[in-house]
């Protein structure tokens, strides 16, 4: 008799896992649908899955604002920032930031360039970092060196301008 009764519970357990099973399969496609480009469930409303989806990026873009406040600054930032993420999982704001930089270096102005340098090297003992602006181009500010070592803390050091007609 107790092994009849074992029998039946079984079968609703595994009729239960199927179902959880296709249940976290749903949700990960929805999940995949709002924050990182995939197709969107066909058993959604199209304009719910819009709104939701901009609602998403919006909170995302205003994590990278607060955290990297002159990347934020730069023109077309907002624009830039949603159509790039919207094809990306969300990595968090400090890596969101520091991904959409390097994605787009070529609208990325010098003061946002040592706010990113700054923040690379400030969880290093000790470290040189070099970045050089997209292209090599002087007048994007150049290159740009952070140093960081103890007591020192950290610094960034701006490559003077070569002046045009000059050669090194």
């Amino acid at each position: 008799m107790a092994a009849a009764e074992g029998a039946h519970r079984s079968e609703p357990a595994s009729a239960l896992d199927e179902a959880r099973a296709r249940l976290a399969v749903g949700q990960a496609e929805l999940i995949a649908a709002l924050v990182a480009g995939g197709r969107d469930p066909a058993a959604f409303d199209q304009g719910a899955l819009d709104a939701t989806r901009q609602a998403l990026l919006g909170k995302r873009r205003a994590g990278v604002t607060r955290r990297w406040p002159a990347l934020a600054a730069e023109p077309g930032f907002a624009e830039l920032f949603d159509v790039w993420a919207a094809a990306r999982s969300p990595a968090g704001s400090f890596h969101d930031g520091l991904a959409f930089a390097r994605a787009h270096p070529a609208v990325v102005s010098t003061d946002t360039r040592a706010e990113l340098l700054y923040d690379r090297a400030a969880g290093r003992r000790l470290t040189i970092i070099v970045d050089r602006a997209a292209g090599g181009d002087a007048d994007r500010g150049g290159m740009l060196v952070a140093l960081r070592a103890p007591v020192l803390g950290t610094l960034i050091l701006r490559a003077p301008r070569r002046r045009p007609g000059r050669t090194a």
